[in-house]
């Protein structure tokens, strides 16, 4: 038995997920917690699995055999472990000092609460916005028509991301983000930890709604800091394209399945309307910037692929 089973999903990530195991072993070797760290690998294509087993022995790699997503993967990852803690840690972050022993002082003297969060530092230095409200037909709307990013401090456009909040209390919340999640382990197994259903994206909303429902509450720890450089798997603009389209998709059937199918096909439309803005605008751009054309062939496909998409869960896509 150990303070906490780390797991770490990787898929082409081994910079990034090299420097996030360094930070762990830092913190491993000043003894701040008691830790195993597991990496479950979605068969990349790099060198990952190499460069773990080369450089950092002390970790337990997972071959998962394919790109079975985010969920499936912790889920494998948390599988036969032995920390108290199951620790969701996304391999394109690095964990400052102090963090791990933050989050298991907190939850030591806090037992009814199921999981913490950890302020999220972004590599400007900012504050990501990692917690959210529980999503609602407005907040897709606010997101669809930009007017979240263009009023990010108003209560209503900013209420889903909590873009109205400073992040800098603690508080208790309905969600945090999936990149950086420590979850009791009687919890995580009371809910039957990730929905595989959830191929990438929103599996981590509707595990917090899950852990929510099943009496354990959430809270967001800011004193507990770990720096996120957001992105370090997203590629060329067909890859970025790919990743916006899961998205959508595993947005699509969060509404149809929590909230019903009329719900779900008010989401798709919105998500559309999104697509076609932005296809015509990076297109307008792009006429008179040639460096915008990416942009523009992104967004095109995203518009065709949200267009095709269907309400059902994506492990079986």
């Amino acid at each position: 038995m150990c303070d906490v089973t780390i797991s770490i999903v990787s898929y082409n990530t081994s910079g990034p997920l090299r420097d996030c195991l360094q930070t762990l072993q830092d913190r491993r070797d000043e003894g701040e917690v008691t830790m195993e760290v597991v990496v479950a690998d979605n068969s990349s294509t790099d060198d990952s699995v190499a460069m773990v087993r080369r450089e950092f022995p002390w970790v337990r790699v997972v071959e998962t055999g394919g790109n079975i997503g985010y969920g499936r993967a912790n889920n494998a990852g948390q599988e036969n472990a032995r920390g108290r803690y199951a620790f969701i840690l996304n391999s394109d972050t690095e964990v400052l000092p102090g963090a791990l022993q933050t989050m298991r002082d907190f939850m030591d003297a806090n037992p009814k609460v199921g999981g913490v969060g950890a302020q999220l530092i972004l590599v400007d230095g900012s504050t990501q916005a990692s917690c959210a409200r529980d999503p609602s037909l407005k907040a897709v709307w606010w997101e669809q028509t930009y007017l979240d990013k263009l009023f990010p401090k108003n209560t209503v456009t900013g209420n889903y991301l909590m873009t109205d909040w400073d992040y800098g209390t603690r508080r208790e919340v309905e969600q945090v983000c999936g990149a950086c999640l420590f979850v009791r382990r009687e919890a995580y197994t009371q809910i039957g930890g990730f929905d595989p259903a959830f191929f990438m994206y929103f599996e981590d909303t509707d595990f917090c709604i899950r852990l929510r429902r099943a009496g354990w509450p959430i809270w967001f720890i800011p004193e507990a800091r770990i720096r996120h450089l957001l992105g370090a798997s997203s590629g060329n603009w067909r890859s970025r394209a790919r990743m916006i389209v899961s998205y959508n998709r595993s947005r699509y059937y969060y509404f149809t399945r929590y909230e019903g199918r009329l719900r779900g096909l008010a989401i798709k439309a919105m998500c559309i309307l999104g697509a076609t803005m932005r296809s015509v605008a990076w297109h307008a751009i792009a006429l008179v910037k040639p460096s915008a054309r990416d942009q523009a062939r992104l967004f095109r496909k995203v518009w065709i692929d949200t267009v095709r998409m269907k309400p059902v869960g994506d492990a079986g896509e």
